[in-house]
């Protein structure tokens, strides 16, 4: 009896912690009350993904967007002057 409400009290807290951490990962929307617990799983592992992927991708813009690049030309006189690689159609030759 008594590892029976333990188990009750942790299922109890596992649904607490499931349905507060969906309520972050999906920016404030409810989600049903009633759903089983591998659905409020998947749900979370689902939102918690997202969260990961769109904070990747913000600071790889970041980073992308501070780079100070010293290497511009503005013709193509300038990029042969420089030295640098063309990438052209064979055609163009």
């Amino acid at each position: 009896k008594k590892r029976r409400r333990k188990r009750a009290y942790a299922r109890l807290v596992l649904d607490s912690c499931l349905r507060k951490g969906l309520f972050f990962c999906s920016a404030g929307v409810e989600q049903d009350e009633n759903a089983s617990l591998p659905s409020k799983l998947l749900l979370f592992g689902f939102g918690f993904f997202i969260l990961i992927s769109v904070s990747a991708y913000v600071a790889n813009l970041a980073a992308f967007l501070t780079l100070s690049t010293t290497d511009s030309v503005s013709s193509m006189e300038g990029a042969v002057a420089a030295g640098m690689t063309i990438c052209a159609h064979p055609a163009v030759k």
